[in-house]
């Protein structure tokens, strides 16, 4: 009989087993990657072009250009490839982002043969109608519009600006005007440059059987695909001048609240210390039990929820605090974020606290590996940051390890306070 006085027993993590990927280099000259599973009748597609932000020419080209491929193409309306998608109780849309764009499909195993030739015909055959993106850009320059009344977009916007300089792809959104230039043929030619090249990565996972396979082998090498062109690397990126200041205001009139965000550049995830200065965040402000929560939330009452992060991007990786306060505590704010750094660099973190931060982080990826789809996620970042095959073995390893005397050293190198820029968008006391 259970006996719940006794707590169950706890075991170390010594190191973790991901699904291993089948490579296909098919014919066209995209690569699929294929992972089985027979847990779950599911199946989950995912179509990875170079075509985020990264690649623009023209500010908007990469975003409206992927959500027009599902406005219609030479076989299908839009409502068409919506009624399809939702008769068969399945999931198709786009993810848009700074380096990469991916289309996904979800879907039960038995209607793969149904729908995989709809999703080719959307990536294949789009026609740009008029009528369609007249009406895209239309709602998305509203958008645009609404979200510029929030203080926290503003001062993501801003922050990433002086962080990386007014033309640069990583900036976060918009500016106002932004998408007036742009035409459905810039869109039309973004299509033709980036989406269709062969540097096209398919990873498929779920209820996958040999014959389930061979089909989807058979069928995605039938695209119509293009060699790739040279891709931009930073080096040949246009660098545009970043900001002389390290603080910046948006002020934003009768605002109640202020939108702070904090950071600075850190090393691409392939760096020897980025799995280290993961650690450090946590501890810093990764999670609810943070330093910034326990100081800025739970003693001083300043905020409902503040974070740190590191946001890792295909040519390096972004490191920043968030918050939303009362303006008139906005200084405050700031400078407990810098005490809190400052105390990184100058005291060991206690034994008990790192311990917690561990089995934190530790428990967590076990529980973000907990699927089929999950397990996927993390095999496609392996793929596309170019990682080895043991990354994640390696960050199980570097939580376990780390000690505070490291983290004290990495807070020194990398957190110091005059290399961090602060963006603040409201108002301040």
């Amino acid at each position: 009989m259970l006996d719940r006085t006794k707590a169950p027993e706890t075991y170390e993590i010594d190191a973790i087993t991901l699904q291993v990927a089948e490579v296909t280099n098919l014919n066209n000259g995209a690569r699929m990657h294929v992972i089985k599973s027979e847990t779950q009748p599911v199946i989950r597609l995912d179509f990875v072009f170079k075509a985020g932000k990264w690649f623009e020419n023209k500010t908007g080209a990469s975003d409206l250009a992927a959500k027009m491929l599902l406005e219609g193409t030479l076989n299908h309306t839009a409502k068409q490839i919506a009624d399809k998608v939702a008769f068969y109780g399945a999931s198709f849309d786009n993810n848009h982002g700074y380096d990469r764009t991916e289309f996904t499909l979800y879907c039960l195993a038995k209607y793969v043969e149904e729908l995989l030739p709809l999703v080719l015909d959307v990536l294949q055959n789009p026609v740009f109608p008029e009528e369609e993106y007249n009406l895209l850009k239309k709602r998305t320059t509203q958008n645009i519009k609404v979200q510029r009344q929030k203080n926290s977009y503003l001062a993501t916007h801003s922050f990433t600006k002086q962080l990386f300089g007014d033309q640069h792809p990583y900036v976060f959104g918009f500016d106002e005007g932004d998408l007036e230039n742009l035409t459905k043929e810039d869109l039309q030619q973004f299509y033709k440059s980036r989406f269709i090249t062969q540097e096209l990565e398919v990873f498929a996972c779920g209820a996958i059987d040999d014959t389930m396979q061979r089909y989807l082998e058979r069928e995605i090498q039938h695209l119509n695909i293009q060699p790739s062109k040279a891709s931009y690397t930073s080096s040949q990126k246009e660098e545009t001048a970043k900001a002389t200041e390290k603080t910046n205001l948006v002020f934003v009139e009768d605002s109640l609240q202020s939108s702070i965000r904090m950071g600075k550049l850190f090393p691409h995830i392939s760096h020897k210390d980025y799995l280290q200065l993961k650690v450090l965040n946590e501890v810093f402000g990764g999670y609810f039990g943070s330093r910034l929560m326990r100081n800025i939330r739970e003693d001083k009452g300043y905020t409902y929820g503040i974070y740190s992060v590191i946001s890792p991007k295909e040519q390096n990786s972004l490191f920043y605090i968030g918050t939303d306060v009362g303006y008139a505590v906005t200084d405050n704010t700031i400078e407990e974020i810098v005490k809190e750094i400052k105390t990184l660099q100058q005291e060991e973190i206690p034994e008990e606290e790192l311990s917690t931060v561990k089995n934190y982080m530790l428990g967590k990826f076990l529980n973000d590996i907990n699927t089929i789809f999950d397990q996927c996620d993390r095999y496609k970042r392996i793929v596309l940051y170019d990682l080895p095959q043991n990354h994640y073995n390696n960050f199980v390893t570097t939580i376990r390890t780390t000690t505070s005397a490291e983290l004290l050293n990495l807070a020194k190198q990398y957190l110091l306070e005059e290399d961090l820029y602060t963006a603040v968008a409201g108002r301040k006391s």
